[in-house]
């Protein structure tokens, strides 16, 4: 009998101990995300670029609303990935709101975020 005790407790530490690892690996594995806004010349009210960009495994995934309220402008934004090669997307916006999704190649390390519209452009490194 007092076997069986024994083995019901090695048991219970065994289990309290691997669940101790598998919650330390959910904690790991959630990766922080920067929030960013880049607005035109013409201001954040007509103009504007806004997100959030994480980077998981090399790669960097955003996601961002680019919006344009410009009578007589269109918006460019522009999401520049540098790392070991350099990757350009660009997003077109006329007097519209679009949300998009982008994740980057693999072994990317920076994000830029562009927005261009009145005549100039508003750029920002974005911190990851």
């Amino acid at each position: 009998m007092k076997s069986l005790v024994h083995a019901a407790r090695i048991g219970t530490a065994v289990g309290v101990f691997a669940l101790g690892f598998v919650g330390l690996a959910g904690n790991a594995a959630a990766v922080p995300s920067t929030s960013f806004e880049v607005c035109s010349p013409l201001g954040c009210a007509v103009q504007s670029v806004r997100g959030a960009a994480e980077n998981v495994g090399g790669r960097i995934r955003v996601v961002a609303t680019v919006s344009d309220s410009a009578p007589a402008d269109t918006l460019i934004a522009r999401f520049v990935f540098t790392g070991s090669t350099t990757e350009v997307q660009n997003v077109l916006v006329d007097d519209d709101t679009r949300t998009v999704t982008f994740t980057s190649g693999a072994f990317q390390t920076n994000l830029t975020v562009s927005a261009c519209g009145g005549g100039g452009c508003t750029t920002k490194p974005i911190p990851l």
